[in-house]
Formats: C-alpha cells, structure tokens, sequence
C-alpha cells in the first residue's frame, strides 16, 4: 500500500509539474500563429518550403519537428543528410538561413 500511495503522488507531482509547460506551448504557437497573420514572420510553412527548395537542403531528407526559439526569432529545422543529422537555423522573420550545424 505504501507502495502505492508513493507512485500516486509522485504521478501527480510530474502532471502537475507539466501542466504550465504544456499551456505555455499552446501560447508560444497561439503567439507565433498570430504574428505570421499580421505579417511579422513568416509563415512556417512558406518557411521549410523556401529552406527545402534551395541547395544543399533539397537532397536532404527533411526530419520534421521544427523547434523555435521566442527569444531570439530563430526556427531550428532538422535534416538528414546521408547518416548525419543537419541543423538548420532560420530567423522567423525573414526566413533567411542564420546558421548550420554541422
């Protein structure tokens, strides 16, 4: 029973933990959907296609899962080329490529 009683409450802990996270998600992307509207950014998914269209990024296999960063503007795009993951850096606002990795 002790047992039990102990994984209960470390299980509503944890939810209780990610509930905040979860909303602030939901508010970064109802943010960010709001800005590509009022033309701040550009839209996600003019953005991957214009990255997907230019070389080296268009024989590479797009991985999906774009990350942002809301503090400095910056969309983290995931590609495979060959056997090693590329990171691709573009700034939301001008869809312009502001880094690499590797």
């Amino acid at each position: 029973m002790f047992r039990t009683l102990t994984f209960s409450l470390a299980s509503a802990v944890l939810l209780a933990s990610a509930a905040p996270a979860v909303a602030r998600g939901d508010r970064d992307q109802d943010q960010l959907r709001d800005a590509a509207a009022q033309g701040q950014v550009v839209p996600l998914g003019k953005l991957i296609a214009d990255v997907r269209s230019r070389p080296p990024y268009r024989d590479m296999t797009y991985l999906g899962g774009p990350q942002f960063d809301q503090q400095r503007m910056i969309y983290a795009l995931k590609f495979m080329d060959g056997s090693q993951v590329v990171v691709v850096y573009v700034d939301a606002r001008t869809g312009r490529i502001v880094g690499r990795k590797p």
